[in-house]
Parts: C-alpha cells; sequence; structure tokens
C-alpha cells in the first residue's frame, strides 16, 4: 500500500506535456506498441462497462482501431467465453478498418477480464481455449504468498497467452509479480489502497514508478484510471504505460466506434505536438511541468457555453 502522507505524487490533471518543435502530423504518428509478446496496433484497450451496452460492439470498435477490446467478466464462464468466440467470429472490412488487431489466423484478437476467484483457472483455460489472446486478472486482496502461488501457476499453464495482472499501485509488489512470470502489471489505485477514491489519486506517478520497474524487467505496464481527456492517454504513455484503458471513455458513448476515433485522433495529436513519431519516442523525449488547478482550467476551453459534449472530453470536477 502507499502511504499518501510521505508520498504526494501528481494525477494527469496537475501536468501538462511541454511542447516540441515538431515536424509530426497526426496522421503519420505510428501508435505501435505492445504488450508482453503481443504486437498491437494502437496503444488502448477497453471493456463495456455500461451494462446498456452492445459488449460485442464495444469490443470490436477497440480491435478495428488497432486496439485490445476486452470481454468483461460475467457470472458464468461459459457466457464469457460464447462472447470471447463471438468477437473471433465476427467478419471485419480490412479495407475500411485495415489496423484491426487480428491474429495469425485472421481472426479479431480479443481479450477478456477475470476475477482471482476459485473458479480462475477453469475461466482462464477455457477463455484460452476459445481464443482470447490476453487475460486481464484483477486482484481482491493484498498480494499474498498463496495468492502469488496461484498466479504463477496460471501463468504456467497459460504460457502462450499474455498475462496482464492488477491493480497494482506499488512497485514492490509489481516487481513481485514480473518475478513470477507476469507479462504485464495493471497500474492504479489499488484495492486497498490508503487513497480514498480516484479524485486526487496519484495515477501519474504511479504509473511511472511501475513502468520504471518494468523497463528494468522488460515488461510492460497498463495505465488505468484518472483519464478524463484525449490528453491524459498520451500523459500515461509519456509516463511509461504501454496500453492505456479507456473503458470509461465508452460506457458515456452511445457510438463506440465514434468514440474510440475521437480518442485516437486527440492520441495523434498530442504525440505530434511533442514531437514524437512512435509511443517509445513520447517515452524517451516527452517532459511534464506541474501546474496547479487554476492552471488546469486555464489550460483547457472556459467561459464558453459546451452545446455537444465530445467522447475524448469529460468534465471532471476537483475540490
Amino acid at each position: 500500500m502507499t502511504d499518501m502522507n510521505t508520498r504526494h505524487g501528481l494525477g494527469y490533471d496537475e501536468t501538462l506535456l511541454v511542447p516540441a518543435a515538431s515536424n509530426v502530423l497526426p496522421h503519420l504518428v505510428d501508435l505501435k506498441t505492445h504488450l508482453g509478446v503481443l504486437a498491437l496496433n494502437n496503444p488502448l484497450a477497453a471493456a463495456a462497462i455500461n451494462p446498456a451496452a452492445n459488449q460485442q460492439e464495444v469490443v470490436l470498435a477497440v480491435a478495428q482501431s488497432g486496439g485490445l477490446g476486452l470481454v468483461a467478466a460475467s457470472e458464468a464462464v461459459a457466457d464469457q467465453v460464447a462472447a470471447v468466440e463471438a468477437v473471433r467470429a465476427a467478419t471485419v472490412d480490412l479495407d475500411q478498418h485495415p489496423r484491426t488487431l487480428a491474429t495469425e489466423d485472421g481472426h479479431v484478437s480479443v481479450g477478456a477480464e477475470i476475477w482471482l476467484a476459485a473458479d480462475v483457472k477453469e475461466r482462464a483455460l477455457a477463455l484460452a481455449g476459445a481464443g482470447a489472446s490476453a487475460l486481464f486478472l484483477y486482484l481482491n486482496d493484498d498480494l499474498t504468498a498463496d495468492i502469488a502461488a496461484e498466479i504463477k501457476d496460471l501463468k504456467a499453464a497459460l504460457s502462450h497467452v499474455t498475462l496482464a495482472v492488477g491493480t497494482i499501485e506499488d512497485p514492490a509488489v509489481a516487481k513481485e509479480l514480473f518475478d513470477l512470470g507476469v507479462d504485464a502489471v495493471i497500474a492504479g489505485r489499488s484495492v486497498h489502497s490508503d487513497w480514498p477514491d480516484d479524485i486526487h489519486y496519484p495515477f501519474l506517478t504511479t504509473v511511472m514508478g511501475i513502468a520504471e520497474v518494468a523497463d528494468s524487467m522488460d515488461k510492460t505496464v497498463i495505465a488505468q484510471g484518472g483519464i478524463h481527456y484525449s490528453g491524459d492517454v498520451v500523459k500515461a504513455l509519456a509516463g511509461g504505460a504501454n496500453l492505456v484503458m479507456v473503458s470509461d471513455y465508452l460506457a458515456k458513448e452511445d457510438v463506440a466506434e465514434d468514440a474510440v476515433f475521437q480518442i485516437d485522433g486527440g492520441l495523434r495529436a498530442g504525440m505530434g505536438y511533442t514531437g514524437s513519431h512512435t509511443v517509445a519516442d513520447l517515452k524517451e523525449s516527452a517532459q511534464f511541468v506541474q501546474i496547479t488547478d487554476n492552471g488546469l482550467k486555464e489550460s483547457h476551453p472556459h467561459d464558453v457555453e459546451i452545446t455537444k459534449k465530445a467522447p475524448n472530453y469529460v468534465e471532471q470536477e476537483r475540490d
């Protein structure tokens, strides 16, 4: 756990990226990234967390952008397996969506979210058998010796599937997980965090701390939480993330494909703004400057009436 009295840290809305001389045009930006051995064409991932949303439409929208769509955990293993199979069986027009994330056999690449429960191994093996390329395992307790042994056993049984574990805020815990063989750690507010909510949580500092450990071990990081604008996606990547979860964005929109398109555009614009042609360039050269709440307000449009909210721009109140 993180002691918030000794470690303040910074959230995305407490920083700005410093602009750099650039000849990088947004449409020429290369968004390729990776999660373990899984190569992606876009550093975005999301699951359909709105119960009213069509899960397959959301997952396909993310996959068509080149990112990783995730089938959310469901009560019945068979239901989640069926959802994975349905996504993989979907037909995608590659002329219209040339960046679609696909497996070597030509099917749409899809991941799945799971929780550490009594049926976790049965569920994980069933999802892997259905063709899931990645599994995001969420912990409901701190990492104990028993949980560590269970994760190690799970990874050994799923050597061909990318395994990410979260949500983790302590770099030391991240190192333990990497030592167990997991491919990626989901960085964000942990289940027993000392921070009571997301409002003032230091998401950027958390990503940076875990990314430092991941880089030294040739592992990868997923940023989760604290993303309110498409510019925050750029900051998360600049802070060391390989992939950024944008499920909250998509939960508020009627048309997932439009939302993903706008987030993608904001990401490209931000990378051009910093002179970064690739995600690796962004991590290497980006510089941050700390700002105040007043600076945050001044850095966004103000004193104007918003007639229609854009999906890549989510208002947030900070007290």
